[in-house]
């Protein structure tokens, strides 16, 4: 008995799905283990450089101009831009870090190459270290990871490197959500300066207005991410042409 069109539950690929939702519980319990926490270290530093090269990106993209940044081993940094539209550039920090994980989960559910897109990525993180960092250990982390990510792209076995793109993106996902939730019990702290308190001051709305409506946005994305990357069939991998002899 087939289920009607319009119930939920029929058409995902639930064991795609289910696989990425307990990737999602591994790496959060990572987070909190003493050991596992060193091997999730390099993951959530790559998400301080996606962090602040969003902000950068945004200033870019509204008519501004990126100056330099900063990463550093707590994991915090610092971005300076020039112009655009504020409000957008200090948005664009934690969304843009939850937008690229959900990028690359449907890109990953899709079937996009994934050597292609971690040497790509790795490619574009090292040029944009030797342009915009400014401190030396956002300069050797950055390129690092970058020279991580093109070697993960040319040298591992293709189920390694589908599994190691989706750590990745779903890393990016958790460490947006994980950051907002810092930012909302922040939030009512005048004396820590975040991208929600530069929002207050701007509009003269509530840090925790604004940490809230990220989150929201961040899981709308989530949501809609999931759903077209898993939800109908699967994306079909290129065929090869086979010659007759």
């Amino acid at each position: 008995m087939h289920a009607p069109r319009g119930d939920f539950a029929h058409g995902w690929r639930w064991g795609e799905l289910l696989t990425t939702v307990a990737l999602g519980a591994v790496i959060l319990v990572a987070w909190r283990l003493p050991y596992a926490e060193v091997v999730a270290y390099p993951f959530r530093l790559f998400a301080t450089f996606v962090h602040e090269l969003s902000h950068g990106l945004a200033a870019v993209a509204t008519g501004g101009r990126f100056e330099r940044f900063l990463v550093h081993a707590d994991l915090s940094g610092t971005a300076w831009s020039a112009g655009g539209i504020r409000w957008i550039v200090a948005s664009a920090g934690y969304v843009g870090c939850a937008l690229a994980g959900n990028v690359l989960i449907v890109l990953a559910a899709r079937r996009v190459s994934s050597r292609g897109l971690l040497v790509v990525i790795g490619v574009a993180l090292a040029l944009a270290c030797l342009v915009f960092v400014r401190n030396a250990f956002g300069l050797a982390t950055g390129l690092a990871l970058a020279a991580a990510l093109v070697l993960a792209g040319w040298r591992l076995a293709a189920g390694w490197r589908d599994a190691f793109l989706l750590v990745l993106a779903v890393q990016l996902v958790l460490d947006g959500f994980n950051s907002l939730l810092d930012l909302v019990m922040l939030a009512g702290d005048a004396s820590v300066h975040t991208d929600a308190r530069t929002l207050a001051e701007l509009s003269g709305l509530p840090a925790i207005l604004w940490a809230l409506l990220w989150s929201a946005l961040s899981l709308a994305m989530l949501v809609a991410s999931l759903r077209v990357a898993y939800r109908g069939p699967r994306g079909t991998p290129p065929q090869r042409s086979v010659a007759s002899s």
